[in-house]
């Protein structure tokens, strides 16, 4: 399989500018702080984090759902640009609602069911989506470049899995309709 540079790009600027400013409402509600903030409370380093994370996660979750088998069909344009939409809106009141972790947990979760079945609803995607929000938070865990301000276990909040539920099928799907998949034609790859 062949990755277009230019999808990998768009995935790159996507998370590097979009993540970016979503991470920044969690650093100005105090959800989370830098080790070393550098501008506006971030580290230098959050748009390339946010950028590879969202580029390489991206091609993982297109790799990941080829070799699993999951089924060609595509999700529209429009039901994408929603389930972005929604994901932006679930990542900001993760920073932005004023309640329990308990409570971020269940409207992050039902968030995250309504991204789910809006772009993808398989079973190679739930377990594509399951992955995410396990490995997502681990990957926070053992970052020591910043610290939750109200963890719950192992350094994160117990909303943190939910909230990359929410992430892991929108932009997955999106990677999927921007670089491709295998059964497609060799035409679709070409840069």
């Amino acid at each position: 399989m062949s990755i277009r540079p230019r999808a990998f790009a768009i995935l790159f600027a996507l998370g590097a500018v979009l993540f970016t400013l979503l991470d920044s409402i969690h650093v100005h509600t105090h959800t989370l702080a830098y080790a070393h903030p550098f501008v506006f409370g971030s580290a230098w380093w959050v748009p390339l984090l946010m950028g590879c994370a969202t580029s390489f996660g991206g091609v993982a979750y297109v790799l990941a759902w080829s070799r699993a088998g999951g089924p060609p069909r595509l999700a529209s344009g429009v039901a994408l640009g929603a389930a972005l939409v929604l994901t932006a809106v679930m990542y900001a009141a993760s920073g932005l609602m004023p309640v329990s972790s308990m409570t971020k947990l269940v409207v992050l979760t039902l968030g995250a069911a309504v991204i789910f079945f809006l772009v993808d609803g398989t079973r190679t995607g739930a377990v594509l989506m399951l992955a995410g929000a396990v490995c997502g938070p681990i990957a926070e865990a053992i970052n020591p470049g910043f610290d939750h301000l109200a963890p719950d276990f192992m350094r994160v909040p117990m909303w943190l899995p939910a909230l990359y539920a929410c992430v892991t099928p929108a932009i997955g799907q999106l990677a999927r309709k921007l670089v491709g998949s295998p059964r497609r034609s060799r035409q679709w790859y070409s840069s």
